[in-house]
């Protein structure tokens, strides 16, 4: 038997509304159709109290495509939808949207291989803390737990304060010596309200102390240079941050290559017993590396130590150094030789002597080379202020003897040369004080990517110490990291000094310099900027061939990571030296599209980009630099190149 005939015009009706349904089915809950692999768009659907901005938290993978044509399309996948859902109503709850709902829906395109993904949001209202109160609370003040806890009357609720916040009371509680267990609850004042009211329960538990300390591992050490590095003893009050703070103390002594510390709470005797168990480092090292880069085209260091010369981890040190210059020719030789005491006087100050001897050959003025013989002698005190700070005492007594060879043919050389015969000292002793204080908040000390790193010093030469030469002198330096929502990082970085001689001059200490204040200071201790650590473009203290007596100096630099080690920096560096301090005008801090007026006294201006590879002791970078300014060593605006290893600051 013949099936029935179906006319044409009626199949083609009948499609043409069964490809709408089925388009409309793909919906939250079901398959996906094989042809469809990519997606040509994302978009979101009832977006009101929170923005796209926000969303970015979220972390989502099922992404737009990019616009670079040689990116592939993002593909299509159910388990990034369904996570992806999760996410975004995670966020919204963060965010005190208690009754948010998110749903997915698929609209695919005509070709049938690509489709748009819409995300459905239904906000609801959003959720405030009405009230916070307290049970069990006697041995820790209300007040201070209140100022440390997230969740606060007219904030917007979110369900993860009540864990966050119990685990944050444990701790606080842990620093009184109290193992006490905290419980949190919120509650609605009917099923529709938007007002929580949260209750934390807080079973204190008695008071731990300190118990037994078992100490174990030292066999070429003494156990005393481990436990006196201890900030607990026996009796003491139990706090989890002395603990902490003295695992961090014996790594910084350099003689313990592991620390493990295990803690045994004994409820019966209510104190908290501890075992230490150590793994000493090797005590005689040799270290040695090679370098090469835009300053420097050829660096050598060695170094040879001792960390425990005396059994009482006395520590020496000889290191050497030997560096030529980016045209292949001498620039520096050092060889000094150090003693720490990391107990001086049986307190934790640290104390260092040493000597030193080094040959410099100065090219940064284009005139003449300096020729500088330096030894002496240093003693040095430090301490640390606390985790985050320190101060530092140098006493540093240096005799030198300088010699110049003119390079400059013309009548000015002529006059270098002159001028070198007749008053520049040949020979001087300089002895300075110097005195610092750090403030230390970086989470890294080599990369760091948030907070902030402030040190300020004052040195004294001459005067009541005697020397060839007087003068003061004072310097602030303050960095900044904040990492950026994209991943990226904005490092900061300003800085400023200013120093001025004082009593009778001995004669000038370079020849032909434009200002005679500034010949009564050695070369080596004016303000010299230019290199790629501070003004990029401009040579190593190049700028000025005379040095000064004042000095500003700021660098913006934005830092984008890429793939793995591989990253890209964007920077601005502007700053000046000034001969004298009274010369620094208002009007001389130009902003950066002038920086091709070119007058003496303005801020000079450098930018570029960079490219970065990060490795364990630090970046090396390959940074381009322009500049608008006249005397910039690029010819024709073509950018200048440099090499350096290490983070700029």
């Amino acid at each position: 038997m013949r099936p029935p005939r179906v006319d044409r015009a009626l199949l083609l009706a009948l499609l043409s509304l069964a490809v709408p349904a089925a388009a409309q089915a793909q919906t939250q809950g079901s398959g996906l159709p094989e042809e469809l692999r990519a997606i040509s768009r994302v978009r979101y659907e009832g977006l009101q109290g929170l923005g796209r901005r926000e969303l970015r938290a979220a972390n989502l993978k099922t992404r737009s495509p990019s616009r670079l044509p040689w990116r592939e399309a993002p593909l299509l996948r159910l388990d990034y939808l369904r996570s992806d859902t999760a996410s975004i109503a995670g966020l919204y709850r963060h965010y005190g949207y208690l009754d948010t709902r998110v749903r997915w829906r698929l609209e695919p395109e005509r070709d049938g291989r690509r489709t748009r993904v819409v995300f459905m949001i239904t906000e609801g209202h959003r959720s405030i803390v009405r009230d916070v109160w307290f049970s069990g609370v006697a041995v820790y003040p209300e007040k201070e737990l209140r100022r440390s806890i997230l969740a606060r009357p007219g904030a917007p609720f979110d369900p993860a304060f009540l864990q966050l916040d119990t685990l944050k009371m444990a701790a606080l509680y842990q620093e009184r010596g109290h193992f006490a267990h905290a419980r949190g609850t919120a509650r609605r004042g009917r099923p529709d309200s938007l007002a929580i009211a949260v209750h934390y329960t807080v079973d204190e538990g008695p008071l731990y102390r300190v118990g037994e300390i078992d100490y174990q591992g030292g066999q070429r050490l003494r156990e005393s240079l481990g436990r006196r590095e201890l900030l607990f003893k026996p009796g003491d009050t139990y706090r989890t941050s002395r603990v902490e703070r003295s695992i961090e103390r014996l790594y910084e002594t350099g003689l313990f290559q592991q620390v493990q510390v295990s803690r045994r709470p004994d409820s019966l005797e209510q104190r908290v017993d501890f075992e230490i168990r150590v793994r000493e480092r090797r005590t005689r090292w040799v270290d040695g590396g090679i370098g090469s880069g835009t300053t420097d085209r050829f660096r050598a260091e060695a170094e040879l130590g001792h960390r425990n010369l005396d059994t009482r981890a006395l520590r020496g040190v000889l290191n050497s150094e030997l560096a030529y210059s980016g045209d292949g020719k001498f620039r520096r030789a050092e060889a000094a030789f150090t003693l720490t005491e990391p107990w001086l006087l049986g307190l934790r100050l640290q104390g260092t002597a040493g000597g030193f001897l080094r040959r410099t050959d100065d090219r940064g003025d284009y005139r003449y080379v300096q020729l500088l013989r330096e030894r002496g002698v240093e003693f040095s005190l430090q301490r640390e202020i606390g985790r985050i700070g320190r101060w530092a005492l140098v006493q540093r007594n240096t005799f030198a003897d300088q010699e110049y060879e003119v390079l400059d043919t013309t009548a000015a050389g002529a006059r270098v040369a002159d001028s070198l015969a007749n008053a520049v000292v040949r020979r001087y002793r300089t002895n300075t004080l110097i005195g610092s204080v750090t403030r230390d908040l970086r989470d890294d000390r080599i990369a760091a990517r948030r907070g902030s790193i402030q040190t300020l010093s004052g040195e004294l030469a001459g005067g009541p110490l005697a020397g060839s030469n007087s003068y003061r002198k004072a310097v602030i330096v303050s960095s900044w990291y904040t990492p950026l929502p994209n991943g990226w990082n904005l490092a900061t970085r300003a800085s400023a000094g200013v120093m001025a001689p004082f009593g009778e001059a001995p004669g000038d200490f370079s020849p032909d310099a434009a200002d005679p204040q500034v010949a009564r200071v050695p070369r080596s201790s004016r303000f010299l900027i230019g290199g790629p650590n501070s003004l990029r473009g401009y040579g190593e203290n190049s700028l000025p061939s005379d040095g000064g007596l004042a000095m500003v100096l700021g660098n913006v630099e934005l830092r984008i990571p890429l793939l793995g080690p591989l990253g890209l920096e964007a920077f601005l560096d502007g700053g000046n030296v000034w001969p004298r301090g009274e010369y620094l005008k208002a009007a001389d801090f130009i902003p950066p599209w002038q920086g091709q007026r070119g007058r003496p006294g303005d801020l000079r201006y450098t930018y570029g980009v960079g490219a970065r590879f990060v490795l364990p002791f630090g970046p090396l970078r390959l940074d381009a630099a322009w500049s608008d300014h006249p005397d910039f060593p690029g010819v024709g605006r073509r950018p200048v190149f440099q090499f350096a290893i290490g983070p700029t600051f």
